[in-house]
């Protein structure tokens, strides 16, 4: 069969999400063609599962090398393909399991670095804004992984990208990107009395006002739980504050729960039990009582819904923060 032919019905078997056999055919077609950079990109998407169709197949890992040479064919007069390329590339190295974490967030900064700057000069904003928020997300996972301060950055490609992303466009991609940008500047150093942290509060009641619980139940309790996390980060100069914050991280948390109660199986009812158990923890530094009590009693039923759920990372945080409290 021609490499044309092989395309042909590559092309058919993904209108029709048959991805296994349409990878069978785009690889045969490639080693019939190996310089061919559609071919490599079409490969490189469908192990990365770009398509949005779940499938056996799908490994990032597999799909960087095919990206990788994609990106070696597309030059520098072939703009917008390239960039496309090397925000795909970016994407499968976030999601490697083979690539040390922050090896692979390091590489895909720069891929998406560079695919942004492609985009605005094309003249492409929504590819642009979409870019910069996941520019965006990497740099905190980098700051996460390296303990550097990429904050700052990730703060900027997330209010260039609001330029964009705006309420009456695009409100859902609007409030991901404030929900996102509220998380960095919680994290974001200096700021001054909290100031950062109540710039972050401001960005996930922004973000509220879209994900209503009715319509958009695990984003609107995230943002409540980024809410009570985000109270018990303020300052906390004296006990009536300490308190008056955990009261109201307790408010944000509860809600969240409210909204998870439907299935307390899953890995959100227990991050939620968790930072509960926080707030009560503080609630007994400012004004001693029953409060730890209640803190135990949420680790313990932390700990239980990520033993059920496999989550054994979260079940010793859960675990050591149970025995310190019952040390004390």
């Amino acid at each position: 069969m021609s490499p044309g032919m092989l395309v042909g019905r590559a092309g058919q078997a993904c209108a029709g999400r048959h991805c296994e056999e349409a990878i069978d055919l785009l690889e045969c077609a490639v080693r019939a063609q190996p310089g061919d950079l559609s071919l490599h990109y079409s490969l490189g998407l469908c192990y990365s599962g770009a398509c949005g169709v779940s499938h056996p197949l799908i490994c990032p890992d597999l799909a960087i090398p095919y990206l990788r040479r994609a990106l070696g064919f597309a030059g520098k007069d072939a703009a917008i393909a390239r960039a496309a390329i090397l925000d795909a590339l970016g994407t499968a190295l976030v999601r490697s399991r083979d690539v040390p974490r922050a090896a692979a967030a390091g590489t895909a900064v720069e891929c998406f670095r560079e695919a942004a700057r492609i985009y605005e000069k094309c003249a492409r904003p929504d590819d642009w804004a979409r870019t910069l928020f996941n520019l965006g997300n990497t740099l905190c996972d980098l700051a996460e992984f390296t303990g550097e301060d990429r904050w700052r950055e990730a703060v900027s490609c997330y209010e260039e990208s609001l330029r964009v992303r705006t309420r009456e466009k695009d409100p859902e991609r609007y409030a991901a990107t404030l929900e996102n940008l509220g998380s960095a500047y919680r994290r974001l150093p200096g700021g001054g009395a909290g100031g950062n942290v109540r710039k972050s509060i401001r960005c996930y009641q922004r973000a509220l006002r879209i994900y209503a619980p009715a319509t958009h139940p695990d984003q609107s309790a995230a943002l409540q739980n980024n809410l009570g996390n985000a109270y018990l980060s303020l300052p906390n100069p004296d006990e009536k504050t300490i308190a008056r914050n955990a009261r109201r991280a307790l408010l944000h948390f509860d809600r969240a729960l409210r909204i998870q109660c439907r299935d307390k199986r899953n890995r959100a009812y227990g991050i939620t039990q968790y930072n509960r158990a926080q707030a009560y923890c503080r609630l007994a530094q400012a004004s001693p009582g029953g409060t730890s009590r209640v803190a135990v009693a949420c680790l313990e039923e932390a700990c239980a819904v990520f033993q059920s759920c496999g989550e054994d990372r979260y079940m010793q945080l859960a675990r050591a923060r149970l025995e310190q409290i019952c040390r004390q």
